[in-house]
């Protein structure tokens, strides 16, 4: 009974418009909700050839919807954990995929990298063995350029090994921490690195996603600035807070969506940031 409900309501979204289409999606946000183990078995069962576009559609604005609020609960918190705003951003890009799915996927990798870095003497050498690790033990891959959100969604990275020289940044800090140290995502004036700090006080060590984890110094990093005739900003070194690594994901998916103008998803995305921002 309850999966031909679910079967007439999924009929009913592709033809209703206006007010009636608002509470058919209100109901189908509700089974997505209470029982969603009928509604994926009535897609796979009735539906695997061809899902609705119009039931594809709804079923993501609805997931959108709750992204808006995860994002506002993120925000409100004092010191909001890096791996919940990484999930708001995969999300976005699959649904489907769970916090606990990316948190697996990061211990295992924590798991592979930790009798590489036992005997490290140095944050030069932890930084180096770690590339090394991603780059050529996993097969990592960044793309010079993202044409499609997909790229830079952090989810699907883990997943597809290849996206944005942000993911890998990213991928750097939160293996990092895994293991204690005072690893980030650095914004030196649009170009992202992975930053160290060592803990005995010494300047830090950054790796350039872009050139296969080449070791940068504050010296280079300071040439790199000077070179295009800007100032240095002592924030440059310091790794991006986590409110601020979201708001850099987002940023890079609007401009990817600006470009294909795509004002569906970049309202959602908008909204997004205006919650962030405030």
């Amino acid at each position: 009974m309850i999966k031909s409900q679910i079967k007439a309501l999924i009929h009913l979204i592709g033809q209703e418009n206006g007010e009636q289409a608002g509470l058919l999606k209100d109901e189908l946000a509700r089974i997505m909700q209470e029982q969603p183990q009928y509604l994926r078995e009535v897609i796979e069962q009735d539906f695997h050839s061809s899902v609705p576009a119009a039931l594809v559609s709804a079923m993501q604005e609805i997931c959108w919807e709750q992204l808006a609020h995860n994002t506002a609960r993120f925000a409100e918190k004092i010191n909001p954990d890096t791996e919940e705003g990484l999930t708001i951003i995969s999300r976005f890009v699959n649904p489907a995929i769970s916090r606990e799915e990316i948190t697996k996927q990061l211990d295992h990798l924590a798991r592979q990298l930790r009798p590489i870095l036992a005997n490290c003497n140095s944050s030069e050498e932890i930084w180096t063995l770690m590339g090394r690790f991603f780059f050529h033990s996993q097969g990592f891959q960044v793309l010079p350029t993202s044409h499609d959100i997909k790229d830079i969604s952090f989810g699907r990275f883990l997943y597809k090994k290849q996206g944005s020289a942000l993911c890998l940044c990213t991928l750097y800090a939160v293996c990092g921490t895994r293991f204690g140290l005072d690893a980030g995502v650095a914004d030196v004036a649009g170009r992202v690195l992975a930053v160290l700090h060592p803990r005995d006080g010494a300047e830090p060590i950054f790796a350039d996603p872009l050139d296969g984890g080449k070791l940068l110094t504050l010296h280079d990093c300071k040439d790199y600035i000077f070179s295009r005739n800007l100032q240095w900003n002592d924030a440059f070194e310091l790794p991006l807070s986590s409110r601020a690594l979201l708001r850099r994901f987002l940023g890079n998916m609007i401009f990817v969506l600006n470009k294909l103008r795509d004002e569906r998803r970049l309202a959602f995305l908008r909204r997004y940031m205006d919650i962030l921002k405030n």
